[in-house]
């Protein structure tokens, strides 16, 4: 078994001694004696066989290994603080992890802003975001979080943001010729790049839910309509960049060159949720709210 050589107090002094910029400074910011953090770090030095300080004048310097050891000793420090943390949210009840199920249509950007606010307060709760092309609520935990387009008849979620689906094509593309509005009928003749499996199973919202290509990532699914391998129904979202230099064209059809979906904030049961998926659920919550009342 292994025996280390080294102590975490040692590691502690030595990161004090190098932050405080001297042994003096450092017994003072850990009241602790100037006596016992030399010994410390001799020690230390000594365990290792390795000089980590150099003292010039009456600054400690590190050596070069000194610099290296010193990155490795902040995450030291870290993972006993995190392991520690842990522990006293376990015992508070406070989740060490939170499954967050986000939709392919979801847009980021406030998604994003929310757990930005809920990191300084996370206590080291860790977030798992699964992205989905179908979020099934019934698979849903307690505890977890579920932003989706699709909201189960028996339930109420909060609503999040309006995704409208284009049309879309690269800018060299048959499709992006023509003049005249193009039919059901001429579309059917070219190849339609979708997702797999498909965001709704009617036809009416998956053309080529039997025939065209298929991809499990909008990723992919751009990536060969710009090589003009097809066309596709793709969130505004992801593509406005592209669309206002023209590298992607949004096409003109005869039924409609827009569809609409809407995403909400899901969860099994409020009053199962612990403290710290009730505040990423505030978080979102808020996130989204205020944005409405602008």
């Amino acid at each position: 078994m292994f025996r280390p050589k080294s102590t975490f107090e040692q590691w502690r002094i030595f990161q004090a001694v190098v932050d405080c910029g001297g042994y003096a400074q450092a017994a003072e910011a850990l009241n602790k004696s100037q006596s016992s953090l030399n010994h410390a770090v001799a020690k230390l030095q000594q365990s290792l066989g390795v000089a980590l300080l150099e003292v010039r004048g009456r600054k400690a310097v590190l050596t070069p290994a000194g610099e290296i050891f010193l990155k490795r000793a902040r995450q030291l420090s870290q993972q006993v603080e995190e392991l520690e943390n842990l522990a006293n949210n376990l015992e508070r009840q406070w989740e060490p992890q939170i499954n967050l199920y986000v939709s392919v249509l979801q847009p980021r950007e406030r998604l994003y802003r929310a757990l930005a606010h809920f990191y300084p307060r996370s206590r080291g709760c860790r977030i798992n975001l699964h992205e989905r092309i179908h979020c099934h609520f019934n698979a849903l935990q307690p505890g977890d979080l579920m932003l989706s387009e699709h909201l189960p008849q028996d339930r109420t979620g909060l609503p999040l943001d309006e995704v409208c689906l284009l049309p879309l094509c690269a800018s060299g593309h048959p499709l992006a010729e023509q003049e005249e509005p193009v039919t059901t009928e001429q579309l059917a003749t070219y190849n339609q790049i979708s997702l797999h499996p498909p965001i709704h199973r009617s036809v009416d919202w998956n053309d080529a839910d039997d025939t065209g290509w298929k991809a499990t990532h909008y990723h992919e699914v751009l990536s060969m309509v710009r090589l003009g391998l097809g066309y596709a129904w793709v969130p505004r979202h992801l593509v406005q960049e592209e669309l206002a230099s023209g590298a992607l064209v949004q096409l003109e059809l005869a039924g409609g060159n827009e569809r609409y979906l809407y995403t909400y904030l899901l969860t099994p049961a409020v009053d199962a949720l612990g403290p710290a998926a009730e505040l990423l659920l505030r978080c979102l919550r808020n996130e989204y709210q205020s944005d409405d009342d602008k």
